[in-house]
């Protein structure tokens, strides 16, 4: 009722009795008579939403500049089916270090749509997307599902002749041969450093075997694809 009440038990509990949303406060206080207060908010007579995402399957395999489109609903308890209004869709790139360690990029949001498309970015690999809708109901509970969408990808075999000398490829400092996993569609700048040193002798680029300038860019194919730098 937006009061205080005092009491000494260890777990004091309350039971609300009329259907609403409530904010329930607890104050404790110490000893020495300093105080902390939590808060919740509890919501009676009502059920959260359950959202479902229909589309993109989740077997789809993207590449960058792909049109991707998406739909998905929710419903309620109490409210039936849920407006568009009540959706909220967000796109996110998890860029992973390790198999196990990534981290967020917002890419996109989409407010009050069941369904929209979207452009599948150019990022580095490995990374996947994830599309999440978020349904809220008239009484303010939600609830949130997600699809885990992983992309399309190719291996680029890196080489150079003779073998053994340093390429970069993208951010990355290379020495061959090379295998790298890039999605597809994905550009990477691609370059040979010259002059450099091996086995007592110094090489110059001479040429890519895709005829590309000694550092341009390329953009990953449907299929595995090799690049070799060519020294003299």
């Amino acid at each position: 009722n937006g009061t205080f009440g005092e009491s000494s038990a260890v777990s004091p509990s309350h039971t609300y009795t009329t259907n609403g949303t409530y904010n329930a406060r607890l104050r404790v206080t110490d000893g020495e008579g300093l105080t902390n207060t939590a808060t919740i908010v509890i919501s009676v007579g009502n059920t959260a939403p359950r959202a479902t995402i229909s589309t993109p399957a989740t077997t789809l395999r993207w590449r960058v500049g792909q049109s991707v489109a998406f739909s998905g609903s929710a419903t309620d308890t109490e409210d039936g089916t849920l407006a568009a209004s009540a959706l909220r869709w967000s796109l996110i790139m998890n860029h992973c270090s390790t198999a196990t360690s990534c981290h967020e990029h917002f890419i996109q949001e989409f407010a009050g749509v069941r369904s929209g498309t979207f452009t599948a970015p150019d990022h580095e690999y490995p990374s996947y997307l994830t599309l999440r809708l978020s349904a809220t109901d008239s009484g303010g509970l939600q609830h949130e599902v997600t699809r885990r969408l992983d992309p399309q990808t190719v291996d680029f075999s890196l080489r150079s002749n003779p073998s053994g000398l340093e390429l970069t490829f993208g951010s990355q400092s290379l020495r061959t041969p090379a295998t790298r996993t890039v999605i597809v569609g994905s550009r990477t700048t691609l370059s040979a450093p010259t002059p450099q040193p091996l086995g007592g002798s110094t090489y110059r680029f001479a040429s890519w075997s895709d005829g590309g300038a000694q550092t341009h860019t390329i953009v990953a194919p449907a299929a595995n694809a090799s690049y070799t730098a060519r020294f003299r």
